[in-house]
């Protein structure tokens, strides 16, 4: 049986179990980080860097030349000043 616990003993959450006749013993439990999920619907891993579509394709297109559309079409990847938030945002990608 383990209950959950905030301790100082450990950085985190802690779990205490119980051993033989009823003593106690602290167990470390890592925290996981969480996914964002705004985040993982809009960006896809690539093997160095992460991958999005261009956004202003969707209405308001007539008129457009046809030139500017297609610069418009396909994938865009990530800036590099933009890798460090984009793996915190998405730790299990």
């Amino acid at each position: 049986m383990f209950f959950l616990l905030k301790s100082g003993l450990f950085n985190g959450l802690t779990r205490v179990g119980f051993g033989l006749q009823g003593t106690m013993f602290p167990v470390q439990v890592r925290t996981l980080m969480k996914t964002h999920k705004g985040t993982a619907k809009r960006w896809r891993k690539t093997s160095t860097s992460f991958k999005r579509g261009k956004a202003g394709r969707n209405h308001g297109n007539a008129g457009w030349s046809r030139s500017s559309l297609k610069s418009l079409s396909g994938r865009a990847l990530a800036h590099t000043t933009h890798l460090k938030h984009l793996k915190r945002l998405l730790p299990y990608n």
